[in-house]
């Protein structure tokens, strides 16, 4: 299977919710100060808490507040994902998928959260201090490890008996490893190593069960593995569970940990209304990132052409292909507001790489976009065209057009010489300068037509105040323009807008080409502008 761009496969993730994988992609200039003001707060952590314990003044709150759609998933994911010099250890919770939120199903969903790899080295980590320890003679370590006088007569290691539990050669004893934690360290990081040395869990019940576990958790990611810890917690809504455990992380101030909440501008709101003191503890957040513009045509466009850079490593993509690919994102997003945001632009271009390789285009074109959405947004129709233009034909033309007076004014007249060939008018072969064009309708009354559309609308009311002037000769003046003014006795003002002019101007071109294949499309538009 080819696909368009010299791609090898479809850049362009199919999910509505973006994988750790898609979210290792990474554009857009609104996302990318995002990610800097977060790498910002976690270099600013680390640098405050290296070489030295921390303590509860090492805790940090970011929030990131942004519509549907915009990349905060996305932009969440991404910091989990990437590789920095200040290493973090980053937990990812999506709270709408806890159901109930208890203590106990928060806290299964955080450990879930963080990586494997974390808690396999802190296994190691463990299991080698219990090595050390026994080393220096601790007979409870001893015992921990299952070392006993056989080992010695065989010459086995105390380091090699701690790496075959390492390596799951061996098995440690979930009891006597309680007791030696018990001699050693505080309840909650006895249950945190326990639970990370054994793959157990146990029950927690309330929040100092949960805030003790964290607490540890963050203190040996810190002091055995030198990270900060992120807890990233996604969809953040106003439910009293919520906002309770919210509250609660905030008021702990765990130390060495950054809390980062995302939510929408509407549940930001419902927040505040619902508790007013967790909405004051969000507000004093030490970063507040607001992705306002994330939806902006220019960032969709650095969006969807970055994940097509990153794919083609041949460099394949060249500038003018982006160039024409950024062009047709522009007209859709700005006539369609549905494709107006990450999420949608990525999922109608997945969906046109798929249908450019079914249809062997070596890029994305019109015509391409025009099946996609036919099959992925079918109904989706030019709002105000009676034309019916079709979306690659009204992409083309937004994209290829000129100077809309010249492109309208030949449109009117081709219109008028359509009325004329199927008998409606009678087009007079002498024609007056200061009008476009002149014709007769069926009962003898002349008509002149003047298209003023110029980009200065204080220039239009010059040029139509000077063609009312010439009204007197004709019977009737239609004056089609862009620029709105008042009415008057002396002529019909047609204004037109953006859709208008796209039906002209394909009405136009389908004249040119000699391919007018809906006449009474033809006659309602022409009636909508005076013409008929």
């Amino acid at each position: 299977m080819t696909y368009p761009y010299g791609l090898k496969s479809n850049p362009y993730p199919s999910s509505p919710t973006p994988t750790e994988q898609d979210a290792q992609i990474f554009g857009g200039t609104k996302h990318q100060e995002a990610k800097s003001s977060i790498v910002e707060c976690i270099s600013e952590l680390c640098k405050q808490t290296s070489r030295r314990n921390s303590d509860e003044n090492d805790f940090r709150l970011i929030t990131i507040v942004q519509d549907v759609g915009s990349g905060k998933t996305h932009l969440a994911l991404h910091i989990k994902t990437m590789k920095t010099k200040q290493d973090i250890v980053t937990a990812y919770v999506d709270l709408s998928t806890i159901s109930p939120k208890t203590h106990e199903s928060i806290y299964s969903s955080i450990m879930r959260g963080f990586s494997r790899e974390m808690f396999s080295e802190l296994r190691a980590k463990f299991i080698m201090q219990i090595c050390e320890h026994a080393q220096k003679g601790d007979s409870l370590a001893k015992k921990t490890l299952g070392y006993g006088f056989l080992d010695r007569l065989k010459g086995v290691t105390l380091k090699q008996k701690a790496e075959e539990i390492i390596y799951d050669k061996n098995l440690i004893s979930q009891d006597v490893l309680k007791i030696y934690l018990g001699a050693h360290y505080s309840q909650h990081e006895s249950a945190v190593i326990q639970n990370i040395i054994t793959n157990s869990t146990d029950k927690i019940t309330n929040l100092d069960d949960l805030h003790g576990r964290l607490g540890a958790l963050c203190k040996f990611f810190h002091n055995l593995l030198g990270k900060v810890t992120l807890f990233e917690f996604d969809e953040l809504d106003a439910q009293e569970s919520s906002l309770e455990f919210v509250k609660s992380m905030i008021n702990a101030h765990i130390p060495a940990s950054i809390l980062l909440l995302i939510t929408t501008p509407s549940l930001y709101m419902d927040i505040q209304r619902a508790n007013p003191s967790v909405f004051d503890r969000l507000e004093k957040a030490n970063y507040k990132i607001d992705l306002a513009g994330a939806n902006s045509v220019d960032e969709l466009i650095e969006i969807a052409i970055e994940y097509i850079k990153d794919a083609n490593k041949t460099e394949r993509f060249n500038k003018k292909e982006q160039h024409d690919l950024a062009a047709k994102i522009r007209v859709l997003c700005d006539e369609f507001p549905e494709f107006r945001n990450v999420r949608s632009i990525i999922n109608i271009l997945n969906h046109a790489v798929d249908q450019a390789s079914e249809l062997n285009a070596s890029e994305i074109t019109e015509t391409v976009i025009d099946e996609t959405i036919k099959h992925t947004y079918p109904g989706l129709k030019i709002k105000g065209s009676i034309m019916e233009v079709p979306i690659s034909e009204f992409i083309k033309i937004k994209r290829t057009a000129g100077a809309t007076q010249t492109q309208v004014k030949q449109a009117i007249e081709n219109l008028v010489n359509y009325a004329h060939e199927i008998g409606n008018v009678s087009k007079s072969s002498k024609q007056n300068p200061s009008f476009d064009v002149v014709y007769s309708d069926p009962f003898g009354t002349k008509i002149g037509i003047a298209v003023v559309m110029n980009e200065n609308h204080a220039k239009n009311f010059e040029v139509i105040s000077n063609v009312i002037k010439s009204s007197a000769f004709v019977d009737k003046l239609i004056i089609i323009t862009n620029t709105s003014i008042p009415a008057s006795n002396l002529a019909t003002i047609v204004n037109v807008d953006k859709s208008k002019v796209i039906d002209l101007l394909y009405f136009n071109n389908k004249y040119t080409e000699k391919k007018i294949d809906e006449p009474e499309r033809v006659k309602m538009l022409a009636k909508t502008i005076s013409v008929i």
